[in-house]
């Protein structure tokens, strides 16, 4: 499996986050020019993830790694970082906004209510069952909060059915 850091660009966005939901470090600038995504990927050994062709080839010329993604489609996308050595499971190890580490809550009831705007009976407060022992994570940067909830499921389920495909 493999575990470096990558730096994508604004049309990946998506793609990023949801390999930060696997435990990828993966840096997005904000409206950065393709000079500076070549230079910061040389800078700091990040993989420049792009789907522009140019971008690739000058990202590769200046001595940075690249892989280019041909697809549109997040399901395609997934499947070629795939192919690129890259685990399909989650493991929320980083925000999926901020790309902070995550840390996971021992104790989310106590960690949790009385967060500003967070009803008592919420999911990430326990639920409606007190039994509720659902993980829960939050980020040590921007202070985002994650649950195993229907989200979640459904990103397995992606997830899962782009491992069938390849399979």
């Amino acid at each position: 499996m493999i575990v470096e850091p990558f730096l994508v660009d604004e049309m990946l966005l998506r793609l990023g986050r949801w390999l930060r939901m696997m435990g990828q470090d993966v840096a997005n600038p904000d409206g950065a020019a393709d000079s500076e995504l070549r230079q910061r990927a040389r800078a700091e050994n990040r993989t420049l993830i792009t789907r522009d062709r140019r971008l690739a080839e000058a990202c590769m010329s200046a001595g940075a790694k690249c892989i280019l993604v041909k697809s549109s489609e997040l399901e395609d996308q997934l499947a070629e970082m795939a192919e690129q050595g890259i685990s399909l499971r989650l493991d929320p190890v980083r925000c999926t906004l901020c790309n902070s580490p995550l840390e996971r809550l021992e104790n989310p009831t106590q960690d949790i209510v009385g967060r500003e705007g967070l009803p008592e009976r919420s999911p990430l407060a326990g639920g409606k069952e007190e039994s509720d022992d659902r993980a829960r994570w939050k980020c040590k940067g921007c202070g985002k909060l994650y649950w195993e909830g229907a989200h979640w499921k459904r990103m397995k389920e992606i997830l899962e059915e782009v491992i069938s495909r390849k399979g």
